[in-house]
């Protein structure tokens, strides 16, 4: 018999959503820059303008979400990811993100070895975060949306697909 009923190996899917949405804002904000700068410049310079649309909406605008839940709504992203709530490491992990944020804003503006440095910071924390969230789930069974959802998954995918714009741009 199917159930809707949360259990504690699978939280419900409206759980899922709201642990996921804000994950979803820097994707959908890169494809709306890519929409406007193909409508605006049609393929010229499509590769330059991707990178840099890239580092700022994949890596900047999550950087400053990121950075924003875990420092302002640390006890509701805590019980999303599985944590205790009240942990100092979440502002750690909070200033981690702005450093993030601020690096990817600022590849608007400044370019070349500053890109490649901002995607190998990026890829650090975001495949770092990806191996401790494999440990949660192997350990502890932690399948909480903001340990095994979508972050999981961006944390693996966002830097692989930075390396790939960094590298064929160069």
């Amino acid at each position: 018999m199917a159930t809707t009923a949360t259990t504690p190996d699978r939280p419900s899917l409206g759980a899922r959503v709201m642990g996921a949405w804000p994950f979803f804002i820097g994707p959908l904000l890169l494809a709306i820059a890519e929409i406007v700068q193909f409508a605006q410049h049609g393929d010229a310079h499509w590769h330059f303008a991707l990178l840099r649309n890239a580092l700022v909406y994949l890596v900047g605008v999550p950087g400053v979400v990121g950075f924003s839940g875990h420092v302002f709504n640390a006890d509701d992203v805590a019980e999303s990811i599985g944590w205790a709530k009240g942990s100092p490491f979440q502002f750690e992990v909070g200033m981690a993100n702005a450093a993030l944020g601020v690096l990817g804003i600022m590849s608007f503006w400044v370019h070349g070895g500053f890109w490649t440095a901002t995607v190998i910071a990026q890829s650090v924390f975001l495949w770092g975060a990806a191996i401790g969230h494999i440990r949660q789930m192997a350990t502890e069974k932690n399948f909480n949306p903001g340990n095994a959802g979508a972050v999981f998954w961006l944390d693996l995918i966002i830097p692989a697909v930075m390396y790939a714009l960094l590298f064929t741009y160069q």
